[in-house]
């Protein structure tokens, strides 16, 4: 028998599709926009900035196809091919202009593009992620741990540890976007914990109840005292104790991340493997028994 559309988890939801078909259709307007500013402008014409928007305007346009219904046989991976052409297509093109048309800023112009990138990966992924009841969730899990890690090196690496953002406009909001994954991830982390405490284990889960709760709560404690000592300014220098607690704190910050790490990227791994699409000389894939508590 023939699975409906009720039954069919390749397919796309009308509200997804509208969805898919605004961004398409923004993402092409602006490319469409940007040629054209870009021949109107004093200078030179860019011409790797509007080879660049090309790609963009194609990639808009398998967005579309996929909004009709088009590549039924994986549509994530379609607009996920979107997204991520979008993203790179836009970095390229405003580094082969320098940031700047004539008398334009591209900051702006960059920050909205990576915004509807993500955004349409968010689809993507949303769009895989509803095949399998609570896969979401784990993917949500997964999504936090790894963004912890990301926001806390990010800003070590890159800022100076400092969790208030400053500088211009386009520092300003990367430094903005780790602060909030760093700082954000810790109350989450909390939440999970007392979510964990509030599940009965059962026998057969592979990773013990005590163990998932160490990882969840050591991010709040590690982090959580390293920003109390350092009053937000992490790699600054102290004195005295301060000092030795700060190292300390570091570096078993530095255990806690990679761990972090490790364990997101593996519980993403499972979210998607378990959405995966029944063949009919295929079982469907499912998460290994007891992971998706871990």
């Amino acid at each position: 028998m023939t699975p409906t559309a009720a039954s069919n988890p390749s397919t796309i939801p009308s509200g997804l599709r509208a969805a898919i078909a605004v961004l398409s259709a923004l993402i092409i307007a602006s490319s469409v926009a940007t040629i054209g500013a870009s021949f109107f402008a004093e200078g030179r014409p860019p011409w790797a900035l509007m080879g660049f928007e090309l790609l963009t305007i194609m990639a808009g346009a398998f967005g579309l196809a996929t909004a009709r219904g088009r590549f039924a046989d994986g549509p994530g991976l379609a607009l996920a091919c979107v997204a991520g052409t979008v993203l790179a297509a836009s970095i390229f093109g405003y580094l082969g202009t320098t940031g700047q048309i004539g008398d334009w800023k591209l900051h702006t112009w960059l920050i909205a593009r990576a915004t509807t990138a993500a955004l349409v990966g968010l689809l993507a992924a949303w769009v895989v992620l509803r095949r399998t009841p609570g896969a979401w969730l784990l993917a949500l899990r997964g999504t936090v741990y790894t963004a912890a890690a990301i926001g806390f090196v990010g800003l070590l690496a890159l800022f100076d540890g400092e969790i208030r953002p400053s500088g211009s406009t386009s520092r300003f909001v990367s430094h903005a976007a780790l602060s909030v994954a760093a700082i954000g991830a810790i109350p989450i982390c909390i939440l999970f914990a007392i979510l964990t405490l509030a599940r009965n284990s059962g026998a057969d889960e592979a990773v013990p109840k005590w163990m998932r709760l160490l990882g969840q709560l050591s991010l709040p404690i590690v982090a959580g005292l390293l920003l109390l000592v350092t009053q937000g300014h992490m790699t600054t220098t102290l004195t005295g104790g301060a000092e030795i607690a700060r190292i300390s704190l570091l570096c078993a910050l530095g255990i806690v991340l990679t761990g972090l790490l490790c364990a997101g990227v593996h519980i993403i791994v499972q979210a998607f493997a378990s959405c995966s699409l029944p063949q009919n000389d295929a079982p469907l894939v499912t998460p290994t028994q007891g992971a998706t508590s871990s």
